[in-house]
């Protein structure tokens, strides 16, 4: 039998540039969305997080898509 992945849940993580430290290094926060539809599409994905770049007035460093996904043997 072969194994078979099975997609449980899906997040958004966005990570921006708020600033640098007192020794100049550019401080990196990150946030991050769960329950984000698990069959979401990568560009829906991206527009979401473009808008929230607005919202934020931050200019995204990146933006990472976490699935978590439930493996059996089916």
């Amino acid at each position: 039998m072969a194994a078979k992945a099975t997609k449980l849940e899906t997040a958004m993580i966005l990570k921006y540039k708020d600033g640098v430290d007192k020794n100049g290094k550019d401080v990196i926060k990150k946030q991050s969305f769960s329950k984000v539809k698990t069959s979401a599409a990568d560009q829906d994905i991206f527009d979401v997080a473009k808008q929230f770049e607005t919202l934020l007035g931050k200019t995204l460093n990146e933006l990472v898509r976490e699935d978590q996904n439930g493996i059996t043997n089916a």
